[in-house]
Formats: C-alpha cells, structure tokens, sequence
C-alpha cells in the first residue's frame, strides 16, 4: 500500500467515518466548567525529526514559511507574527508518535503556576532565566504541554514567499479512549477551556472532543480518541496541526503552486463540521490540516477545477492491469511496482509500458533506488514507444539513479541527455536510497521536471517532428545487482480527457 492509503486508513479506522450528522455542538454552561487559566494564545507545537532537509522543502519552500534558527537541533517555521511550527533532531527514528508537545502562551507564567498548583495540577519550571522559563505539564493521556511568555517572530517580516497561512488554529493530540474521560475533565475542569464540539463515529462512540483556549482567536486544543497501540500512521494521522486560512481555494492554489498539494486526495472538501478543510502528509508522515473556519455548505472558488476530474491514478495499487513488460520481473510489492532484485544482476534493460497512449500530462509519483556493483539506474519515459524485437523503449526519460535524478534523457533516439539537474541542486534535493517525489509535465513543446519539490528540468523542444503523444513505461537499468520501485502513479491529462488504448 502507498503511504497516503495506509495514512488516510489509520485515520479513518479510529475516527470511524466521521459525518455532518454526528457533529455535537457544547455549550459553556456545564456544572463542572472551572474558571480559565489565563492562557493567552497557543504559540506553537513541536515534532521530532531525524532530517531537517525536507522539511525545510515542504515547509520553507512549498507552503512559504519563513525558517528560524534555534539551535543546532531544532528548526522552526513561523506562522504570522507569533506562532510557530518546530522539529527538534534526533538521531534515530526509534518513536511511533513524533508528537512532542504543544506551546501555550501566558503573561503571567507565575499567576499560571500558583492557579496550576491550586488546582492540584503537577508543573515543574524548565529553565532559571525569568524571560526564557517555560513551565511544564502533561495531560493525563501523557501529552505534555509547555506554557511559555508570548514570543514575537523576529523574521516574518522578511519574508520571500507569502504564507498559505498565517494562523495555527489548533493542535490534534491523540488520546487513548479508555482516557477519554478523566483527559477531559483535565481540560474542563484544570484548565478551565470550555468544550465546544464532539464528533462520534459512526457507531455511536465518541471520537474526538475540542477545547476553546481562553483567546479572542478562538484557538482550541483538540482530542482525538484512539485504541492504543498507535503505529506510526496513525499518530502521523491523530497528532495534526492546523492551519487556518481564510480562503481555501487561495490557500490550495498556493500550495499546489508550491509543489505540496499534488493529489487528487488533496483537495478540499466540506468536512464533518460544515467546514472546507484538507489535509496533505509531511515528510514526516504529520497531518497538516488546512481549514476555512467559516461554515459553508456549497461549493466556492475553482476547487472543483483545479487537479481536476481528469486526475486519476495510473496505477491501482495492487495489480499490473494496464501496463505490459516482463512480469515475471515486474510484479507489485507493499503497493509498489518493483523490478530487480539485491541479490541477483540485472542482464539488461527492462520497461514496464503503459497499454494506453497519452498527449499532454503532468505525472506525479514517488520512486526509490537501490544496488551495487554497476549503474544502479531506472527511469519514468514518456511519449514513448516499444523499439520493435529489442528490450528498449524510444522516447523521452525523466532520468533517476547513479547521479542522473531529476535529468531529462532521449532514450534510444538521440540517446542524450537533454537537460541535466545541476549537481549541488540534485545533492540538496535527493532522498539518497529512500522514497523520492517526482514530477513531470508535459505539455506541447514544454517539459518541466520537479525532484522532491524542486524544478531541476525546464526544457522546450525545439525538433516539431518528435511525436508528443505516446505511452509511459517505467525501466529497470542492466548491469547491476539493483531494484528499482515505483509507487503513488497520478496523472493528469491536460487539454485531453481521455487517454488512447491500442
């Protein structure tokens, strides 16, 4: 399975299917409603990481966040003026929840302690300094939280790319349900935040409770209740942030610009809260949630254009209907189609081909490279054809592997490259032996390619009488003890509904 299905199926799994329907709205007039603690906005949440690189091309580059340095261990991404989302290092992904804990604001951290301690809550001071200490605490599902002086981001002003967003609107925390009640009363009846919606499954059972901060924003912490043990695509799913925006189809026009929402799945849809809402996967496997908190019931803007119906997958995820080639090489492996082995040579190039022709396109998939002893090396051809009793493919090649990603190659027609990633643009955006996004389009005489977010190929034919039409086909290269993977093929047609079957 492709990590946006196993993703999308935690999710739903514990959630059971959330609808309109089971929305619950919560007045403030329980009996058991404490008087807040002078919380003053929420400032922030922070994940582990073991890789600040492609967060930074999800983050910075596509969603527009400015980056602050805080240390040699943590890197953080501002959101407007004082909030912020934030990666601390470490060296092993050893974890299932990357959940760290969550940062609350507050003028008077001192009034903060002594109403947490009558109270009966345990807090302990993490640092001397009165400007800088943070006062700590844990919800009874474990989940910590940090309360902190507001702080004002020093770079927003600085900005290179305007921001999807500029507002974090609340943080998701995962909570055990048989915790269900007594994480509640934590926040009800400890903390004095007033609970405003529950949402139940479908079968009754409830399934996720928010908490209003005491803040003009209306700023809430959100519980989503789960039956532990969490893997890692469920917490991925469960521990969310969200962004607010006030439009979402500016909102997902910008990040489709910026090379983050590139799926289908990822466009907005009315969510069970009468909402327009998304949710695109980080590198990290977190669920970013973007959201337009006004209620809505039609549909707005050019959502339903953008991406569009002609987006479909070329691959179904568990079978080579479709595609032709050697498949007694080529076969689907864990929702990937795989080609080569570790421990045998590969004796020539192999194509897996496309029963159906295409026109113009932009193709969206994640490939992964792995070998010794030869050119470890495949390729994404497009506008291509079988070269008749031979194993090759003519056409053209978005290049990967032995130091040619992200390059466009003519492969068995001219049988050059035709364009070549600069090398310290390749070094920075690869994902070396790991999963790595691709993006091709196509369209006339213009072909663009992006490396995990990153335009590396902008090259226009200028030879008219090269077709531009013709089948894909993935390669295994020969030569090496290699396996090559291909996983998540999306495509959409441009000026073309439908594709041609011979």
């Amino acid at each position: 399975m492709g990590y946006e299905f196993r993703f999308r199926c935690a999710l739903l799994a514990t959630l059971l299917l959330l609808s309109a329907e089971s929305r619950v709205a919560v007045g403030a007039s329980l009996s058991d409603q404490a008087p807040p603690i002078a919380i003053s906005g929420l400032s922030g949440v922070t994940f582990l990481t073991t890789d600040f690189a492609p967060l930074r091309r999800f983050y910075g580059q596509g969603a527009g966040l400015a980056e602050v340095s805080v240390g040699p261990t943590r890197i953080r991404f501002e959101v407007g003026t004082s909030q912020w989302i934030e990666f601390q290092k470490v060296p092993e992904a050893s974890w299932a929840r990357r959940f760290l804990h969550v940062t609350l604001s507050a003028t008077d951290l001192d009034g903060v302690a002594n109403a947490l301690r009558a109270r009966g809550v345990p807090a302990a001071w993490i640092g001397s300094d009165q400007q800088e200490r943070i006062l700590q605490l844990a919800d009874p599902a474990g989940n910590l939280i940090w309360v902190a002086k507001p702080g004002i981001a020093p770079g927003a002003a600085a900005l290179r790319t305007a921001p999807f967003s500029t507002h974090l609107q609340h943080m998701g925390m995962a909570v055990p349900s048989s915790l269900a009640e007594p994480t509640m009363a934590f926040y009800r009846e400890k903390l004095g935040f007033r609970e405003t919606v529950r949402l139940n499954g479908a079968n009754g059972r409830l399934a996720l409770v928010k908490f209003k901060l005491p803040t003009p924003s209306k700023e809430l912490i959100e519980l989503i209740f789960c039956d532990p043990p969490l893997n890692k695509w469920a917490a991925g799913a469960f521990d969310h942030v969200n962004f607010e925006v006030g439009n979402i189809d500016d909102a997902y026009q910008a990040l489709h610009k910026g090379a983050i929402a590139t799926r289908s799945s990822h466009l907005p849809t009315v969510n069970g809260e009468r909402l327009w809402a998304m949710d695109i996967i980080d590198p990290e496997l977190t669920r970013m949630e973007v959201q337009a908190t006004a209620p809505t019931s039609t549909p707005i803007g050019t959502i339903s254009n953008v991406g569009g119906e002609s987006s479909r997958p070329l691959f179904d995820g568990r079978t080579l209907a479709g595609w032709e080639g050697n498949m007694g090489n080529w076969r689907v492996e864990d929702g990937a189609i795989v080609a080569g082995a570790l421990d045998r040579r590969q004796p020539y190039n192999e194509f897996l081909a496309t029963t159906a022709e295409y026109g113009d396109f932009e193709l969206r998939l994640q490939y992964k490279v792995e070998g010794t002893g030869g050119f470890v090396n495949g390729g994404v051809q497009f506008w291509s054809q079988r070269v008749p009793g031979t194993f090759e493919v003519s056409g053209y090649q978005a290049d990967l592997g032995a130091e040619t990603d992200g390059n466009l190659y003519d492969e068995s027609r001219r049988s050059a490259n035709l364009a070549a990633a600069p090398a310290d643009v390749r070094n920075r955006a690869l994902r070396p032996g790991a999963w790595n996004d691709y993006r091709i389009r196509a369209e006339g005489a213009h072909i663009e390619i992006w490396l995990n977010g990153v335009k590396t190929v902008d090259y226009t034919e200028s030879d008219r009488a090269i077709p531009v039409r013709g089948k894909f086909a993935l390669q295994i290269h020969g030569g090496a003890n290699a396996k090559v993977s291909y996983r998540d093929l999306e495509i959409e047609t441009l000026n073309e509904p439908t594709p041609v079957v011979r």
